[in-house]
């Protein structure tokens, strides 16, 4: 029978390390693309690689965005005002 006690210990250190510098690798992303970086990095310290292609899929693909013309900031396709200069993106009806 074979347990989690007969595991290699360099095993369990290197998937430590995996799942450490893809939750890093995931929280200076989201830093950069305006997401809620603490949110995303823990995310991506829970498992490889399915937090990664979660990430990858709901900011790239489902999460569209677009620059603001006033200061260049990345905002939601959907979002009527820039959260960085305040500026109006689309006209509200």
């Amino acid at each position: 029978m074979y347990s989690l006690d007969d595991t290699n210990p360099l095993f369990w250190i290197i998937i430590f390390l995996i799942l450490i510098i893809q939750g890093s690798w995931i929280f200076n992303d989201a830093s950069k693309r305006g997401e809620n970086k603490w949110i995303w990095g823990l995310f991506g310290c829970l498992n490889v690689p399915t937090s990664l292609l979660i990430y990858i899929l709901v900011t790239r693909y489902i999460m569209k965005t677009e620059n603001c013309g006033h200061c260049g900031n990345k905002v939601r396709t959907n979002a009527n005002y820039c959260s960085n200069c305040g500026q109006r993106i689309k006209n509200e009806y």
